[in-house]
């Protein structure tokens, strides 16, 4: 119910261990506990998985369960809804074991029925088409970890009128798409998704795929440079480890020169990092007024081939970094 809805952030921002652009839109409820606000189902189809998640993916402390139900609604259409903290008995009655075992088969719904309920944190969804390959991924076998993403459609798009303009008039993104955008390779060019050559690209390594204590895990390799979802003047940089092994974001201090026009001509270019625009949820007022002190200062260099070479300096300034030292990565994608 949208009047549950206190705000709605498209695809394409960061978080944590969401490094690239993330895939699925926030409908961030009203205050209120756990188990306050029912979900329903979008459209007529099957629930064809129950994911329970009891631990933070980032850092892998134990927290209280959640799930992620994954939905088809016709043979190349499906959706998902991620932290539903409770699953409606309608569900339950037929999958007893998914609260703590999961679910794999199929659960028929019908448009507008609960299957769960939320409180105190995001409903994650998305739309994916399987007939749909976003053009800005240059290589889609890199994201066979989440084979997913490159098939995200635009979320508004599935909704008549009356019912996509009240999540429009709480969604702060007011350029097209309005669902946002996550594909922004292009070839030969800095601007895009990158990853660390040799970590098996957003997957990550086998033994990474869940955070640890010190903030690592798959997205560690991960970098990427891109328009800001809410405002694409501003340019973000990504990076899954910066140097002090958590992920974190920046905004381009001056927000130049546009990585969508650096190439391989360009040789070293050096971005000052200031700090990150607010987190998805802040009013629009607020949004890209971040400090201009800058945090650190990054090199990049674009090389034949869709591989970057590159390196982080925290804590420097421009005046104080001279050029690549031997702790420079070379991505790839």
């Amino acid at each position: 119910d949208m009047g549950d809805v206190a705000s709605v952030a498209p695809i394409g921002l960061t978080a944590g261990a969401h490094v690239t652009p993330i895939d699925h839109l926030y409908f961030y409820p009203k205050a209120g506990p756990r188990d306050k606000y029912p979900v329903y189902a979008m459209a007529d189809g099957y629930i064809t998985s129950i994911q329970v998640r009891g631990v933070n993916v980032s850092n892998g402390e134990q927290r209280p369960p959640e799930y992620r139900l994954e939905m088809q609604h016709t043979c190349r259409t499906t959706s998902y809804y991620d932290l539903i903290t409770k699953l409606d008995s309608s569900i339950t009655s037929k999958a007893p074991d998914a609260t703590a075992k999961g679910y794999s088969g199929k659960i028929a719904i019908k448009s507008g029925q609960i299957i769960g309920w939320i409180g105190e944190q995001s409903l994650d969804t998305a739309i994916y088409d399987q007939d749909l390959t976003l053009p800005g991924f240059i290589n889609p076998k890199t994201y066979e970890g989440e084979p997913w993403k490159v098939h995200t459609d635009n979320f508004f798009s599935y909704f008549s009128d009356t019912l996509s303009a009240p999540m429009l008039a709480k969604n702060a993104r007011t350029v097209e798409p309005r669902a946002g955008k996550i594909d922004y390779d292009k070839p030969g060019k800095l601007i895009g998704n990158w990853f660390k050559q040799g970590t098996n690209g957003y997957a990550g390594p086998k033994n990474t795929q869940v955070g640890d204590s010190s903030g690592r895990g798959y997205w560690s390799g991960h970098l990427a440079i891109f328009p800001y979802a809410y405002d694409p003047s501003l340019v973000i940089i990504s990076i899954g480890d910066p140097g002090d092994g958590r992920p974190r974001a920046f905004q381009v201090k001056g927000n130049a020169p546009d990585p969508a026009t650096i190439g391989a001509s360009a040789g070293v270019v050096k971005y000052e990092l200031v700090q990150e625009p607010p987190m998805p949820g802040q009013p629009q007022q607020q949004m890209g007024t971040g400090s201009s002190k800058v945090e650190g200062v990054i090199l990049v260099q674009v090389q034949s081939g869709e591989k970057l070479k590159a390196q982080v300096f925290l804590n420097k300034t421009a005046s104080q970094v001279s050029g690549f030292t031997s702790a420079a990565t070379v991505f790839e994608r």
